[in-house]
């Protein structure tokens, strides 16, 4: 069952990747660097082919999103005056362009929300079982996590992680549904969704 998990997670990150480098919207250094650390995480989880330790790989994504959060707040303020003079140039008052530029940071911000998600993710699999079950067994895992190993704590964690799992995939869904996307988008969004469901499976199984 882990196996089968551990193939869907890596599958559907690969996928994730060849959506955002298909994708013009959504293609940047940030997305780009966020999904390829994500592959990472899977494969070294799954085969510890780098032995980092599970705390790690949340430390990792956890400060890759916030570069990336930064990153998409520095594009906007460089779109912001060409939207606004835009919008002056424009009788109907909002251009078009707008509500791409909107779109997009909406793409953007999902993505790293999902970054968040996968690392809360990869640290409750790692309180739930110890650290052995992944690439960093024996690294420091366990101890990392033994703050953890209180039943109220590993409770609210569940908790917290499952309720922003659930949440990204209905997200991810309504974006998918809603708007005009191209299949790039739909791709991505959709096999985050995959891993997001794959990872919150892992404890359990």
């Amino acid at each position: 069952m882990i196996s089968a998990l551990h193939l869907i997670m890596i599958v559907a990150a690969a996928t994730s990747l060849c959506c955002v480098l298909g994708s013009r919207r959504t293609r940047s250094v940030t997305a780009v660097g966020g999904t390829v650390l994500m592959v990472a995480a899977m494969a070294d989880l799954a085969f510890g082919l780098v032995g980092l330790p599970p705390l790690g790989w949340t430390g990792i994504l956890l400060g890759w999103a916030m570069v990336a959060a930064g990153a998409a707040r520095w594009r906007e303020r460089r779109t912001e005056a060409h939207v606004v003079s835009s919008a002056s140039a424009s009788p109907g008052g909002i251009p078009a362009d707008a509500a791409a530029v909107a779109d997009r940071r909406h793409l953007h911000l999902l993505h790293q929300l999902g970054l968040v998600v996968v690392a809360g993710q990869i640290a409750l699999c790692s309180a739930m079982t110890g650290g052995s079950a992944t690439g960093g067994q024996g690294a420091g895992g366990s101890g990392a996590m033994a703050g953890l190993t209180h039943p109220h704590s590993v409770s609210i964690f569940v908790a917290v992680v499952c309720v922003a799992g659930a949440l990204f995939v209905l997200a991810a869904a309504a974006m998918v549904l809603v708007g005009r996307r191209s299949r790039s988008e739909r791709g991505n969004l959709l096999s985050m969704s995959v891993m997001t469901a794959a990872m919150a499976v892992m404890p359990f199984g």
